[in-house]
């Protein structure tokens, strides 16, 4: 627009002068939108990081209690087959099923614990 004149404002020299500094205008704000849009780039990428890192936290205690959860249903499975098993006749059979599962479930969360891992 100024290399053509197409506003027709060549002849004035306060309107050539005031269109110069709206120009001026525009490029620093430009600059200025460039730089905020970068600080805001960087603040979404820091919040992103540190949402991906709770979440990923959160993931591995519900995997650790998944798998701590699996050993009552393994150990009950075993008991529920139509094979030969330990104490399946005996009239404590359930109470030793229960006492194991607890037994085993406990055992594997304090070895998580003790790993660090809970």
């Amino acid at each position: 627009m100024k290399r053509t004149d197409f506003l027709h404002i060549s002849k004035d020299e306060d309107l050539t002068d005031f269109f110069e500094d709206i120009i001026i205008d525009n490029s620093q704000a430009l600059e200025m939108s460039n730089v905020y849009t970068n600080i805001l780039n960087g603040t979404m990428d820091a919040y992103s990081s540190i949402i991906s890192n709770n979440l990923n936290v959160v993931i591995q205690r519900l995997t650790l209690i998944t798998i701590i959860l699996m050993v009552p249903t393994l150990v009950a499975s075993f008991y529920g087959m139509n094979v030969p098993v330990p104490f399946k006749d005996s009239g404590y059979s359930f109470f030793f099923i229960v006492l194991s599962s607890v037994v085993i479930s406990l055992l594997l969360a304090w070895y998580f614990q003790r790993k660090r891992l809970f």
